[in-house]
């Protein structure tokens, strides 16, 4: 058995309605490719059958080979640690996470994939690009990213044109090093009873940006999705709060 070259995390949290069809398009996507890829569903302490259609698609998954299927049944601890617990958990010479909406289409894995052999050790789509595409997103939510990203900038994470996107990929090596450092949402953090959105991402740069590692970012075609979690306003202010607390982390020196 040939080893993995690359790990596709997703992390889930009641994705009933979509995780399947996500799937069975990743599987096809995998179909004859060269090398191991391995997928892994995180659940995020769904309460829908999420997890049931996760670990359905993984006993098929096994016997037609396109994949190396991986299901992790977790707390719901929200998705920054849902990411992380995933990351750490792949055995991929890439690894990578997506969103279960996909809203990037997997056609830009391979974009990932690339830059990370061509010698970056951080690769990130970015929706603000002279190529990438933003379809179909309500220009309220899209003015409040861009306003957030300026705020990310000013505290001290900057020369990201967007760090939301959902769509990330890493070395190996830098995946080890960069999630363990993180202290926000670490994979074994605290279990939580709502949904949350968070900065998580932030922090992943910050921690890459401080510890040398190459960043690059690609141009994404991006889709808004109805069925989004995302809460403009409300998440706006907890994210506030993430990217202070970067912050200090940055000044204290914690990732280092």
């Amino acid at each position: 058995m040939s080893p993995i070259q690359l790990s596709i995390v997703i992390p889930a949290f009641n994705e009933e309605d979509r995780l399947g069809a996500t799937l069975r398009a990743t599987d096809a996507w995998a179909a004859g490719r060269d090398g191991q890829i391995e997928v892994v569903v995180v659940d995020d302490g769904s309460t829908d059958g999420t997890l049931e259609i996760a670990e359905a698609w993984a006993c098929e998954a096994r016997h037609t080979g396109d994949v190396v299927p991986v299901v992790l049944a977790e707390p719901h601890r929200g998705k920054g640690a849902a990411v992380a617990r995933g990351v750490r958990a792949a055995g991929g010479a890439v690894r990578m996470f997506m969103d279960a909406d996909l809203a990037v289409p997997l056609a830009f894995v391979e974009r990932i994939v690339e830059e990370i052999r061509r010698g970056a050790d951080v690769a990130i789509g970015s929706r603000e690009l002279d190529l990438s595409q933003r379809l179909n997103e309500p220009w309220r939510r899209h003015a409040l990213g861009r306003g957030f990203n300026r705020v990310v900038s000013w505290l001290g994470v900057g020369g990201f044109s967007d760090t939301q996107c959902g769509f990330k990929g890493f070395s190996a090596d830098a995946a080890e090093d960069i999630f363990s450092r993180a202290r926000l949402y670490p994979a074994d953090g605290e279990v939580i009873q709502k949904e949350r959105v968070t900065a998580f991402d932030v922090e992943l740069l910050a921690i890459a940006r401080r510890r040398g590692w190459q960043t690059v970012e690609i141009p994404v075609e991006w889709r808004h999705v109805p069925m989004s979690k995302v809460r403009p306003l409300s998440d706006a202010v907890s994210m506030l709060v993430d990217v202070l607390r970067v912050r200090w982390h940055l000044m204290r020196g914690t990732y280092d």
